[in-house]
This record gives C-alpha cells, sequence and structure tokens, in this order.
C-alpha cells in the first residue's frame, strides 16, 4: 500500500537519553511509519529540539488522523492559530494530541512554565489517501500507483499498465472529493498500444432525367387583324431546360414567300356627273402573285394575306440515366487514446468579416471524404472506438450570394451536401462494423397540359407534356480495427518499387507509359508467384 508521506520528519528522543545506535534505530523507524503517511490511526513524532531547527519544524498530518508529538520538556502552554484545521490537547506535559479536522495549514506554538516557545510547527491537513490507495491497488494489482493528499485534492502518480487502468484509477479518486477536479493525474502508461483502423466509405449515387414535351404553336387568319391563336409549350419545370436528346417536328410560315410582281388591267368604275351613270374603265396595275417556279419570283413579306400565317410543331425528348461512385480507403494508426483524421477533398473560402479598407477574411472549410476516431485499448484486446465519417461536397443549392456596395458583382459562397455518422463502439481486434442504411431518395416529377386534352385516347399525349426527375444516394461505411506494433521498413511497399518506365519503342508502337513490374518479390509460407505482379499503373 502506498500512502503520502509527511513534509518534515520530527527527530526522535533527545540525543542525550539514548544511545546513538538506538537514536538512528528510533529515527529511521519515524520515518518509515510518516512516509507511509500515518497508516496507523495515531503517529508517534518525537522532537529533538538540540537538533539544527529544532525549534521550528513543520508535519504533514491526513485528513481526520492525529499524531503524537512528544517532547524532550515539560510543556504548559499550546497555541493554535487556526483550531478549525487542527485540534492540540495536552495530555501530560511532554506529551500532545494533534488532530486534524479541515484542509488547510495551521501553526501550533509550544511554551514551557516561564513563557518561552520551545517549538514552533507548521501544521498542513491534507486529504487522506490512505483509502484511495488501498482501494486502486485492490482494483489494479499489476499497476504501481502513488496517492498523495494536498489541501483537498488527491495527486495520482506511478505507472499503470494501460490506458483503460489509468482511467479507473482516475474514477476511484475522484469518488472520494466533491469536485472532479480536485484530482491531478499524473499516471505514467507503461505501454501505450496502438491501434490501426482500416475503413472503406463507399457511396452510390444514381440519378435519371426524362422530358418530353410538345411544342406547338400557329397563327390563324391575318397577322394585324383579328386573329386565332392556338399554342403550348413544355415548360419543363423540374429540371428548367431542354437538356439535350432529340427533336422533330414541321415550321410553316406563309408570311414570307416567293412572288412576282405582273402589270394588269384592272377594272374600275368611274361615275360621269353629266349622264349620272357609272361606266366601266380599265387601269393597269402592278400586283404581286405568288410563284415559286417563276425564276424572277423574290421573298417578300405577305402578312395580312388570308390563311395560315404561321404555324410549328415540335417534338422534344430527353433520357438520361447517371451513376456516380464514390470510395475511400483510409488507413489511419494511432495511439490509444489519441485521436486520428483523414481528408480526401479539398477546402473552399469562406468571407467571415471586412475591414474599413474593404480587405476581406476568409476562412476555409473543407469538403470531401473525411474521417475521424479516437481509440481506447480496454483489458483483453478489445476498442473502445469513437468514430465520425463525412462525406461532403460542394452545390449551388443553399448558396449565400452578396454583392459588394456600388458594384453589380456578386459573391456567391456554395452549400455542402454532407452525410454525416458519428458513433461510438466496443469490438475486438480484428473485429468489423458496418454503419449502412444512410439511405437517400428524391423525386420531382412535373406534367404540363391542355385543359381538357389530357384525357384524350392517343391524341391528348400531343397535348401535354412530362419532366422527370429522379435521384438515389446510399452511404456504407466499414470499420476494421486491430492492435498494431512497428514493422520492419523493408516489409513496406509503395507503388514505385521496382517500376520500370517504358522505352521509346513500346511507347510508340504500343501505347504502354510503363512496363510490368515485381516489387521487392518476398516467398510467404513456401508460396511462390508466377508472372508479373506488384502494383497495377495502367
Amino acid at each position: 500500500m502506498t500512502t503520502p508521506r509527511l513534509s518534515v520528519l520530527l527527530a526522535a528522543l533527545a540525543a542525550a537519553a539514548l544511545p546513538s545506535a538506538a537514536w538512528a534505530q528510533s529515527q529511521a523507524r519515524s520515518q518509515t511509519s510518516l512516509a507511509a503517511g500515518a497508516a496507523a490511526s495515531a503517529a508517534m513524532v518525537r522532537v529533538n529540539l538540540a537538533a539544527p531547527g529544532g525549534a521550528s519544524q513543520s508535519l504533514s498530518l491526513p485528513l481526520g488522523k492525529s499524531a503524537v508529538i512528544e517532547l524532550p520538556v515539560d510543556v504548559r502552554d499550546v497555541l493554535v492559530t487556526n483550531p478549525a484545521v487542527a485540534d492540540a490537547m495536552l495530555r501530560t506535559p511532554r506529551r500532545v494530541f494533534l488532530l486534524g479536522l479541515k484542509t488547510g495549514a495551521t501553526d501550533a506554538a509550544f511554551f514551557d512554565a516561564a513563557g518561552r516557545r520551545i517549538l514552533s510547527l507548521a501544521v498542513r491537513v491534507d486529504q487522506d489517501p490512505t483509502a484511495v490507495a488501498e482501494t486502486i491497488n485492490k482494483v489494479l494489482p499489476g499497476s504501481h500507483v502513488q496517492v498523495d493528499g494536498m489541501g483537498g485534492s488527491i495527486i495520482l502518480s506511478g505507472q499503470v499498465a494501460s490506458l483503460a487502468d489509468a482511467d479507473k484509477a482516475l474514477q476511484i479518486a475522484r469518488a472520494t472529493v466533491e469536485k472532479p477536479e480536485q484530482v491531478l493525474n499524473m499516471l505514467s502508461i507503461a505501454g501505450k498500444d496502438q491501434v490501426m483502423l482500416k475503413v472503406r466509405i463507399v457511396e452510390m449515387q444514381r440519378n435519371v432525367i426524362k422530358q418530353l414535351g410538345f411544342n406547338l404553336n400557329a397563327v390563324l387568319n391575318q397577322l394585324g387583324e383579328s386573329q386565332y391563336l392556338l399554342g403550348t409549350a413544355a415548360t419543363f419545370g423540374v429540371n428548367g431546360a431542354l437538356l439535350g436528346g432529340i427533336g422533330a417536328g414541321y415550321n410553316l410560315d406563309s408570311t414570307k414567300q416567293p412572288v412576282i410582281t405582273r402589270s394588269i388591267q384592272v377594272p374600275n368604275q368611274v361615275y360621269d356627273p353629266a349622264t349620272g351613270l357609272y361606266h366601266t374603265e380599265f387601269v393597269r396595275q402592278n400586283v404581286d402573285f405568288v410563284d415559286r417556279n417563276d425564276p424572277l419570283a423574290t421573298i417578300k413579306t405577305t402578312a395580312g394575306d388570308p390563311g395560315l400565317n404561321k404555324a410549328e410543331a415540335t417534338l422534344k425528348a430527353f433520357e438520361r440515366v447517371g451513376l456516380v461512385r464514390t470510395l475511400a480507403e483510409p488507413n489511419l494508426t494511432a495511439v490509444s487514446g489519441e485521436s486520428a483524421k483523414f481528408l480526401a477533398g479539398g477546402e473552399f473560402p469562406v468571407p467571415v468579416s471586412q475591414d474599413t479598407t474593404g480587405a476581406i477574411s476568409v476562412q476555409f472549410k473543407p469538403f470531401g471524404v473525411g474521417l475521424g476516431f479516437t481509440p481506447v485499448v480496454l483489458s483483453g484486446g478489445r476498442i473502445a472506438l469513437k468514430i465520425s465519417t463525412e462525406v461532403s461536397e460542394l452545390t449551388s443549392q443553399g448558396s449565400f450570394s452578396v454583392s459588394a456596395p456600388g458594384t453589380s458583382a456578386a459573391l456567391t459562397i456554395p452549400a455542402l451536401v454532407v452525410r454525416r455518422a458519428e458513433t461510438s463502439v466496443e469490438m475486438p481486434s480484428g473485429g468489423s462494423m458496418m454503419i449502412a442504411g444512410l439511405l437517400q431518395e428524391r423525386t420531382k416529377q412535373n406534367l404540363d397540359a391542355v385543359p381538357g386534352m389530357t384525357t384524350l385516347p392517343v391524341l391528348g399525349s400531343l397535348f401535354r407534356s412530362r419532366d422527370y426527375l429522379s435521384g438515389e444516394t446510399e452511404l456504407v461505411v466499414m470499420v476494421t480495427p486491430y492492435i498494431v506494433s512497428p514493422t520492419d521498413p523493408s516489409r513496406m511497399q509503395t507503388p514505385v518499387d521496382g517500376m520500370r518506365i517504358a522505352d521509346d519503342a513500346s511507347t510508340i508502337l504500343m501505347g504502354a507509359l510503363t512496363k510490368a513490374y515485381k516489387a521487392k518479390p518476398q516467398a510467404q509460407s513456401g508460396r511462390t508467384y508466377q508472372g508479373p505482379y506488384g502494383y497495377v499503373i495502367e
């Protein structure tokens, strides 16, 4: 059992009372007893006033424990400056009982019959660590934990086998104090384990876009006069615009025609005032005739002619199926109790402030495939693991735009589409865990139609347009922790070990950049590999 030691040893008997050999043995026994931190209910302290500094000494007393002060001369009065911390009781002229009542510090002065001060004792009452030390060494028999008291706090020092044992000792000590911060952890780990985390992050995205639209526009009767209009067009309200595909239809425009001008005689009725009758006279006029076959015909605007002036009908169809696969396989190693992070992606700037000169300060926010974990190795080779993973990408949906004063330029800050998971588990070394079921499905569909025409068989489809968008996403995270130890560097391989660049003939004739190569061939368990092996570049 490890107990606190007193700050100053008050010497045993006076030199004249005992022989030198007996004095040395008594002093050694007193040191052992006081260093144990008052293991007994009362500690015996003998004072040697003839020793250097004998008239002024100090004593460290556990809370709730007592010490017996034996003096070589008679004492008549004892003065304690702070009786709430320690209490002194004069039992005999040469024996005084000192009891620790409250953590703190005080002074005790001893006076003889003539009123002279024969001893000044600085007393410090600390937290009693005896029960804490006994419990810790009982629960953790393989550890070497030393418990010391200082005021109302407890100091843990020494060495434990693992971080889990250190946490147990810390919890035991905190149970004996009023506040957790009163326990000072100064324990050291005998051998820290290292944990390698093998992670596979897979995200699958599937997008489907379908568009089918009809555009029917016609102007009936004469342009410039009363008209009858017919028109329907696809708005593509979900996707916003036609993304591609095929378009087919017809376009008839009779407002511009190939015409030829000819002079003809046109009858004209003329009134004769003398006779009061009308008579016919022929007048020659230039008239335009539509004649597509006449080589002298020219294109002229014929808007206003009776009949159909302009008509257009178009079929627009588009379909797209997209598949996106995101995969990351980070391998991270961290000491037990420490954190490790991984990010495969990038960072984008976000404005945070602007000074009076117009200079803008920015902060960079990360995005991409991220991983963070904190392992703690427990007894029996088990691992307590706190892991957080995230898959994020930039998007214009939910972005923020701001314009600078006095300018038309706008600063757009993109938003993030985030898939995040965080959990705490406990598993053995080599065991695996899967975080799955992170599904997201989004479907949008829009129909534009002429009222009353959608229910017509066959012909109804010509008067409606469809816009369809579907998105499906699934994220899967697989985690496997291992307790690892350092290995020899000769057993490690990289993608450039043994790589050979292709010669000019292979590059020109075969289009090869590298040759097949072997990366440090190593036979394992009698197995022999045939042919090229190693990392694959092409």
